[in-house]
């Protein structure tokens, strides 16, 4: 019968393999909120927090830009959100076949 604990391994296992993709987008996220506290002229932390609420697509509205250059930004930050959590979503369904797949042992 397959495990969490091998699930776990699986998908850890494979988050290593692409880490550099994930600290990458990580990165341009940060970038993000950089740019939406620049041009929106907010605290840093608002803005960090607008740039993952947006990238992580729940997006609670009690933030908002309003430059023109601030949407853009969060378009862009919507669209890398997306890619974040296909990437995460499709990790672990690597990991769910891997672990169905894998031979258990027998206690």
């Amino acid at each position: 019968m397959p495990t969490f604990k091998t699930f776990r391994h699986f998908f850890l296992h494979s988050l290593w393999k692409i880490r550099a993709v994930i600290i990458w987008l990580l990165v341009v996220l940060v970038a993000d909120a950089v740019a939406i506290a620049y041009f929106e002229k907010m605290p840093f932390a608002d803005a960090l927090y607008f740039t993952f609420v947006t990238g992580l697509t729940i997006g609670f509205g009690d933030i908002t830009p309003v430059t023109f250059i601030g949407r853009v930004v969060a378009i862009l930050t919507g669209i890398q959100g997306m890619l974040i959590s296909g990437l995460v979503v499709a990790t672990a369904v690597y990991a769910l076949r891997e672990t169905m797949e894998h031979p258990t042992e027998k206690n």
